[in-house]
């Protein structure tokens, strides 16, 4: 009878242990940020900053900075906590019981990660704040709801209008292509165009392919990407989505047509060559945005694309120039070489230094640590951002744990964020 007694306390001694082995959870609970500081030290000379640890270090930051900050700051911590609502469902859940600002932004954060309270929220489709409107108008996503949902698409709010948008695209309904069409010509907010041509691609005719075309030639930029995405979504694709992608490929410039060549070649095939040959052009042509984003997709196995690559190694804009390097890096052929120019550049004062330290962190060459770190001390908090950024990208979470004790609220905050979005892959 004692043993199983002596088992008992044995575990519920591991538990207590466990549940208060960092040093610095305390201080992050109480928002002492020198003292966290300073415990962290603590906790990863002794080894104690597991992922795990990490995870629910970055949960308590979190949560305290959305519990405590008011006004226009309680609006910024809601906003910087969306990637990761699905972590910090309990905090957010209450954040959107309060009468402040920040409420109907934390219920709509958990809407969109399909949690929250949809029925009661729904309630509030009257509601004379367009903050809430746009709450109870996103919860409208079944057919039986089609007719206020289409309402919406038209209300003079764009919070409102966007949130009908989102509905829709999660609804599929039928019921709303004509309205979604004249969404996506004629709304004045752009992003709520950009969704309703998302929307629409999911349940578009061969008529709507047609019509969506018909908006090529006023449409922004944004919207002709979203064009090329909702042209290549299965069913629309076959309806007349890859006449389309063909089109765009060999007769449109920058980006549109970099996205499109990319689904061609990946589709295969016939359309395989026509893809490739927008690759091309788009790695020779343009500005540096699209000519890195089609080094990214190029296939260094296909004829002619190493050669081309190689050549913007050593000489380019210096973005392009990075972005040639890191695609070298991975490549058997040019691999020691193209990460030791990364290294060199990511030393220097010289334009693309800070591409080039992303890149080796993207790479996974941990040689880029010492740079980050000595980036993490700088003044400016961009700067300080980036590191961060680097340094979870690099894999060494410990390490970027360290922001979350950082003297900006909002970089705390990000940093708990993408912590907690990082550990649900870990």
């Amino acid at each position: 009878m004692r043993l199983p007694y002596v088992l008992a306390i044995l575990l519920l001694l591991l538990n207590t242990v466990a549940c208060t082995g960092l040093s610095s959870m305390g201080p992050a609970r109480r928002g002492e940020h020198e003292a966290m500081r300073r415990a962290m030290l603590e906790d990863m000379r002794e080894g104690r900053l597991s992922r795990g640890a990490v995870a629910d270090l970055a949960s308590a930051v979190a949560e305290r900075e959305l519990e405590q900050a008011k006004g226009t700051e309680a609006v910024q911590r809601v906003q910087q906590v969306r990637l990761c609502a699905r972590s910090l469902e309990d905090t957010l859940a209450d954040r959107a019981e309060e009468s402040d600002d920040a409420a109907p932004l934390a219920a709509m954060a958990l809407l969109l990660v399909d949690r929250g309270d949809p029925d009661s929220w729904r309630e509030r489709l009257d509601d004379k704040d367009p903050a809430w409107r746009a709450v109870a108008v996103r919860t409208l996503t079944r057919r039986c709801q089609g007719d206020r949902r289409r309402a919406a698409m038209v209300d003079p709010d764009e919070l409102v209008r966007r949130a009908a948008v989102q509905a829709s695209e999660k609804a599929m309904d039928e019921g709303d292509r004509a309205v979604l069409l004249d969404t996506a010509r004629n709304d004045p907010d752009r992003l709520v165009r950009v969704t309703a041509v998302r929307a629409l691609g999911w349940i578009a005719t061969e008529r709507d392919v047609l019509a969506m075309r018909d908006m090529w030639a006023t449409a922004p930029g944004p919207v002709l990407q979203s064009l090329v995405a909702a042209w290549s979504f299965p069913g629309t694709l076959e309806r007349g989505g890859q006449r389309e992608l063909l089109w765009v490929a060999e007769t449109q410039p920058g980006s549109p047509a970099v996205i499109a060549g990319g689904i061609l070649m990946r589709l295969g095939g016939g359309t395989r060559g026509v893809g490739l040959a927008a690759l091309r052009k788009g790695i020779q042509d343009g500005v540096a945005r699209d000519r890195v984003l089609a080094i990214a997709m190029a296939p260094l196995q296909e004829p002619g694309f190493r050669e081309l690559i190689e050549k913007l190694a050593e000489k380019a804009e210096p973005s392009v120039r990075v972005a040639a390097l890191a695609k070298l890096a991975d490549d058997p052929k040019n691999k020691a070489q193209a990460r030791k120019k990364l290294g060199e550049l990511a030393v220097s004062e010289e334009p693309g230094a800070a591409e080039a330290r992303l890149a080796m962190a993207r790479i996974g060459d941990a040689r880029v640590t010492r740079l980050l770190l000595k980036q993490a001390k700088s003044p400016k908090l961009q700067q300080r951002q980036e590191a961060m950024r680097a340094l979870l990208t690099l894999d060494d979470y410990a390490r970027a744990t360290f922001f979350m004790a950082d003297p900006d609220a909002g970089l705390r905050t990000r940093t708990a964020c993408e912590i907690l979005s990082a550990s649900a892959r870990w």
